[in-house]
């Protein structure tokens, strides 16, 4: 495994931005990097979905992530900056995924997407892993309690459940060890 190292450049001649400056030009911060000036100015952070999913399911430093559906490489950003151990993101959920601590699927449309969304999560997530979904569109609730029935005959049980202007954020946790495909 190769690894990367930056180190801060340093030309002769020109000395290097005191701490002061430092603290001055940094603003609200995630990850490192600090926002872009027109962001700190208003003292804002832009608002992804993927970010509150990856909140709502607890994401940390030792865990990898699975982002599925359109808005996957925007929360695989986000997954990053939040510093998980690792994550991949795919389109369509692959039929044979990579194990991780964590699925997300910040879109999901139709009662397809979110039956090969559970079929995914299944594969992929360990005892006590962890799946956070957002529900979109016309008839969240008859499209949530349909996932819901397939999660628990899967062996999911229901961490959180929260109604939004936008849909349903829905968060679950795998509680055995049940695999297959």
């Amino acid at each position: 495994m190769a690894y990367l190292a930056i180190s801060p450049l340093e030309l002769p001649g020109i000395p290097a931005p005191s701490q002061a400056a430092k603290a001055r030009a940094k603003g609200p911060i995630r990850s490192g990097l600090p926002w872009p000036p027109s962001l700190r100015a208003l003292g804002a952070t832009p608002h992804r979905a993927g970010a509150e999913l990856l909140e709502a399911a607890g994401a940390g430093q030792e865990d990898r992530v699975l982002c599925l559906g359109e808005s996957g490489a925007e929360t695989l950003c986000d997954a990053l900056h939040r510093g998980c151990r690792g994550a991949s993101a795919f389109r369509e959920p692959p039929a044979h995924p990579d194990p991780v601590e964590i699925v997300v699927a910040p879109a999901i449309r139709s009662e397809e997407a979110g039956r090969a969304v559970a079929d995914c999560a299944r594969r992929a997530l360990p005892s006590g892993g962890r799946l956070a979904l957002r529900l979109i569109g016309e008839g969240t609730a008859a499209l949530g309690r349909s996932i819901a029935s397939r999660l628990r005959a899967y062996g999911f049980e229901r961490v959180r459940l929260r109604g939004q202007a936008e849909g349903a954020l829905m968060v679950y946790r795998l509680a055995s060890a049940r695999k297959g495909g």
